[in-house]
């Protein structure tokens, strides 16, 4: 990792940074439009939509296109190698993409034997989900973070923690539990569909979603960017911002810049096929023109 003094006007490499004993392109692909879960808002169709476009073979040669055009990252839950046989992409296509497990439960003493299923998949590296984190620290059950991320430090592996809230990325600072990454979500809310700031609440996104306009329904994943940016520029751990175009409300252009100046250090991207040239220029694009951002450069 570099000092602070070396990262302030850009990264060493300006498209692989470094997680643990990881190189990771700074363009991540997420793994949503393999599920598929497009947080469509009330466009009932989309998900049947991409669930139809991204057949077995398509999201193959999307992964395929992704390492050739230096993305060689992908954050994956063990649902997905259960729709689709995942594993082929690795035995037969010859993929050479390294993945990031995204553990999903809430159940803490379900934890390890997950963990595991996904290690034994082929995960490089895991995290705590954020649903996980965001809704165990709303309950009080903060030993429960303390002990995910305690499990996943017994394996040979980069550790991280994720979150929608900011909550839970404070308390595991004060706690002292130094992951080697944070993967938290990051946009702004200029956009349409974002409700208002005196309507959103912090367990809105785990509940049922509201019919009315001004209230949350699968619309908002960043619910206080403003206190995330400032917070972060302490931490020392890597960043990975996701959500960061909204769920696709915000132009990648907008999205990627917004969140690299303001402090990412890689971004978590959906794509499909035909994004992902011209998100991979855009990151490079937004990674220079980050030079006046004040966080330095982490990984």
């Amino acid at each position: 990792m570099t000092n602070d003094s070396q990262t302030i006007a850009g990264p060493q490499d300006a498209s692989v940074g470094k997680i643990g004993n990881l190189s990771v392109g700074r363009l991540i692909s997420g793994s949503n439009l393999i599920s598929p879960n497009m947080h469509a808002r009330d466009l009932l169709y989309m998900n049947a939509l991409a669930a139809h476009y991204n057949t077995e073979r398509k999201v193959f040669e999307t992964l395929r296109k992704c390492e050739e055009k230096g993305v060689n990252t992908i954050v994956l839950k063990s649902h997905n190698f259960q729709r689709m046989r995942l594993s082929r992409y690795w035995d037969e296509w010859g993929g050479k993409m390294q993945w990031i497990a995204d553990v999903i439960t809430t159940d803490i003493d379900k934890y390890e034997q997950l963990l595991v299923e996904h290690l034994e998949l082929g995960a490089a590296a895991a995290y705590l989900w954020g649903g996980a984190s965001d809704i165990w620290y709303h309950q009080n059950k903060l030993g429960h973070i303390v002990k995910a991320f305690e499990i996943m430090k017994k394996y040979d592996i980069p550790v991280g923690i994720g979150a929608h809230r900011l909550e839970p990325i404070v308390f595991c600072e004060k706690e002292g539990l130094a992951p080697d990454f944070y993967i938290k979500t990051l946009h702004h809310d200029r956009y349409w569909s974002a409700h208002p700031k005196t309507k959103r609440r912090y367990m809105e996104m785990y509940e049922a979603e509201s019919p009315n306009y001004d209230e949350y329904h699968d619309n908002m994943f960043c619910h206080n960017h403003e206190e995330t940016i400032t917070f972060m520029q302490s931490v020392k751990a890597p960043w990975i911002a996701f959500k960061v175009l909204g769920a696709g409300v915000i132009p990648p252009e907008e999205g990627f810049r917004f969140a690299f100046e303001n402090g990412a250090d890689f971004l978590c991207v959906g794509m499909f096929d035909f994004q992902v040239d011209e998100d991979v220029e855009l990151v490079k694009q937004a990674i220079a023109g980050a030079r006046n951002r004040r966080r330095p450069w982490r990984g």
